[in-house]
């Protein structure tokens, strides 16, 4: 069974594009407004809607682009998620181990 986190990170399309990503933060589902979680299975999900999909079919509004959301490649979210010291000290480093590898290569 997957285990679940609050999904506190930079945003990682502004990675994509070259820019540092911002300070870390939590992040929302644009359809309802609930928070995002983000699982070893490598899968986002809303904890208002429970919508849960793989974080390949996600794309990312933040505050330097907040009405543009954008897509960002398996790298680029693994940076994001890596460096992310909030998560990965609470989830620990098995945790982000079985999310890589479930975060394929896309």
């Amino acid at each position: 069974m997957a285990q679940y986190f609050d999904l506190v990170i930079r945003c990682p399309a502004c990675i994509a594009d070259g820019r540092d990503g911002g300070l870390p933060g939590y992040w929302y589902h644009h359809q309802c407004g609930g928070g995002l979680q983000i699982g070893d299975d490598a899968n986002y999900q809303c904890k208002s809607c429970f919508q849960r999909h793989h974080v390949r079919n996600w794309r990312y509004a933040c505050q330097q682009h907040e009405s543009d959301f954008r897509a960002t490649t398996s790298a680029h979210l693994a940076n994001a998620v890596s460096t992310a010291g909030q998560l990965t000290s609470v989830a620990g480093r098995r945790w982000l181990m079985t999310f890589l590898e479930n975060l394929g290569d896309w």
